[in-house]
């Protein structure tokens, strides 16, 4: 009642006093319907409606009118280089400039990015609120053991460093029950090296402040290019070509907790597979809304299976899509996510296409050209969840 109160009065009084022309209820329904886009422009006009834009329960009812799903990638213009916040429907709904040198995002499905720079001296890592282009950078990125030169990497599996012949891991996540983001970080010894690997965990709480607290050693040997993504406050590795466990077997830590969970165990149908580029076989992990999924690509069968987690308890996993390779035109599509009419959206970043399947009939069509449109420099996108006015 307070929200709606406080509402009504920024609606129907200006800047200046006066009451405005239309009624409250009038404007708020008005201002409803704009996109984010011209609503950020339209905080300019007065006090009464920027306070209106600003309010949490407006912001929350314009995202829930303006479903479209947004996604996040990168972009070069001229020497700039940033982000783009960019709608299924082509449109680019905002452009966060950074700077000239290149950079990256790590995969997630947040109202946060998690950007980093590529190939830096020294390694710059933030997190990025894309409603008001405020970066966070992360503090202290690294503890006293890492001394030296550090020369930054990328692979499709997401950022790692190395760092006199040590690398990094980077993972972002939110946790459910409190809506704090955090940030965990493996580090890997050299090869050579017979020291443990290192988990630290930090808190992001709206400053640099923050700092690494050292928490409990993987379950098992991890490699820099492992498989992980972060579902509903669970960060989940899968690295079947190293770690001593069974190929399919996935070690989960809760960012809640801040403690490594019981390792779960993958599909049974596929516990026996041997997978790798020389069987023809891989798996990866994806988030497709909000169900973590094992995705099974059998190059030599032509087969995308897509296994759903759906009891973490029991581990008991549901295979809910088989699709056809031959039908995606790609070698490794890779889901995004599903939406409300059952299509799904693959990215082929090779092509710099956002592409949606529909498993009813089989069809694939090109929905969103990102080359074209000038943006994608590099292979990474993030799904971004979060509303463009607060």
């Amino acid at each position: 009642m307070a929200s709606s109160s406080k509402l009504s009065h920024a609606a129907s009084v200006s800047n200046t006093g006066v009451p405005a022309a239309l009624p409250a209820d009038a404007l708020f329904e008005v201002l409803l319907r704009l996109p984010a886009k011209d609503l950020c422009r339209l905080r300019a006009v007065c006090r009464s409606w920027r306070a209106l834009t600003y309010d949490l329960h407006f912001a929350a009812e314009h995202k829930s009118r303006h479903a479209e799903p947004l996604f996040a990638v990168t972009f070069r213009d001229g020497d700039a280089r940033g982000v783009a916040i960019v709608s299924l429907s082509g449109q680019v709904l905002r452009r966060i400039r950074f700077g000239s040198d290149r950079i990256e995002l790590l995969l997630t499905h947040l109202d946060r990015l998690f950007v980093f720079r590529w190939c830096k001296p020294s390694l710059s890592a933030w997190v990025l609120n894309p409603a008001t282009a405020a970066p966070l950078t992360l503090p202290g990125l690294h503890s006293d053991e890492f001394v030296g030169t550090c020369i930054e990497q990328r692979f499709d599996f997401g950022p790692y460093v190395m760092h006199n012949c040590k690398t990094v891991t980077y993972a972002f996540g939110q946790v459910v029950s409190t809506g704090d983001y955090k940030v965990l970080r493996i580090s890997h010894p050299h090869p050579d090296n017979l020291q443990p690997q290192l988990c630290d965990v930090i808190t992001l709480d709206g400053s640099s402040q923050g700092r690494w607290r050292r928490k409990q050693n993987p379950p098992g040997p991890m490699s820099e290019i492992m498989e992980y993504l972060a579902v509903n406050g669970v960060v989940y590795f899968l690295d079947y070509g190293l770690m001593e466990m069974e190929p399919t077997s996935i070690a989960p830590f809760d960012l809640d907790t801040e403690k490594w969970m019981p390792t779960l165990r993958g599909p049974e149908p596929l516990r026996s597979v041997e997978f790798g580029a020389i069987f023809g076989r891989e798996l990866s992990l994806a988030n497709l809304n909000a169900s973590l999924v094992i995705i099974d690509n059998d190059f030599f069968a032509f087969n995308l299976d897509l296994w759903f987690l759906v009891d973490h308890r029991r581990g008991l996993w549901v295979k809910m899509y088989r699709l056809s390779v031959e039908q995606l035109f790609c070698h490794h599509p890779y889901p995004l996510l599903i939406l409300d009419d059952g299509r799904i959206v693959f990215s082929n970043m090779g092509k710099r296409l956002l592409q949606c399947y529909d498993p009813s009939t089989g069809n694939l069509a090109d929905v969103l050209d990102i080359g074209a449109m000038g943006l994608a420099e590099s292979r990474s996108i993030g799904v971004y969840t979060g509303s463009l006015l607060i």
